[in-house]
């Protein structure tokens, strides 16, 4: 079971790096005793979560209805359509979140999906996040980390569901537009695993249900890179791409290429 095996030694490594990363970013301490503390504690919790996983076909695992792929690091996560038509700053929030103003959302806790991106071997990184961003611009505040593999925390992601029998496939990308020119953006195609932060209520992505975030949000795990990713006002969704309100989707998260070295 390569997965389990092999990987999870690189899981209990990032996770303990992503958990240093994330507390050097936050002056607010956690609990550190009794029951509320437990969960809110995000390591105990990780590990709660990490005992859920089953094997359900050789090298594919299930973790609460995500499925990881070893060998492709395909993370496939159970949505479905919220909005068809509305401006948006998010393309996936947990039923609990800010659904006013997202595309996707999903019964599954936040954190649970962090772990899976874990055991993929994606890590979380802020590397190059505003580099598309103007001098002078405000951005919002996200740690400095820095993977240590090149590229670890880049990946794309696409959509997959079903219609009156017929499967369609799209990149998440084809699902939002840049209200400046009314199409979607070209350089949304690679988004940045960022992981949440940590503060006082423990991790905050499970707080605010906040996963996928078109203006940037340090309290998603992962976030557009594209062009304007400062700007609140700046995203839509794009209704002709959409199935209807209810439609159930997978979302599919899965490694980016990267330049192989000369």
């Amino acid at each position: 079971m390569p997965l389990l095996s092999s990987n999870f030694c690189a899981f209990a490594a990032l996770s303990r790096l992503w958990m240093l990363g994330a507390l050097a970013f936050t002056t607010l301490a956690l609990p550190s005793v009794g029951q509320e503390a437990a969960e809110k504690d995000p390591a105990a919790r990780m590990e709660a979560i990490k005992k859920k996983i089953k094997e359900v076909a050789p090298g594919k695992y299930d973790l609460d209805g995500i499925i990881i792929d070893a060998a492709s690091r395909e993370v496939r996560v159970p949505t479905k359509v919220n909005l068809v038509k509305a401006p948006i700053e998010y393309m996936l929030v947990q039923d609990t979140g800010k659904t006013h103003e997202s595309v996707l959302t999903t019964t599954l806790d936040p954190l649970v999906i962090q772990v899976a991106l874990l055991l993929a071997n994606y890590e979380p990184g802020t590397e190059g996040l505003f580099a598309k961003a103007p001098a002078g611009a405000d951005l919002p505040r996200f740690p400095q980390l820095k993977p240590t593999q090149p590229g670890a925390h880049l990946v794309n992601i696409e959509v997959e569901w079903e219609i009156d029998g017929k499967k369609n496939r799209s990149p998440l990308s084809q699902w939002v537009q840049n209200i400046d020119v009314y199409k979607p953006a070209p350089d949304m195609d690679v988004w940045m695993f960022t992981g949440s932060k940590i503060d006082e209520r423990g991790f905050v992505a499970s707080v605010d249900g906040s996963i996928i975030a078109v203006w940037a949000d340090p309290s998603a795990l992962l976030n557009s890179m594209a062009k304007g990713n400062e700007r609140d006002e700046l995203w839509i969704s794009l209704p002709a791409n959409i199935p209807p309100e209810g439609t159930a989707v997978t979302l599919i998260i899965a490694p980016n290429p990267q330049p192989k070295k000369p």
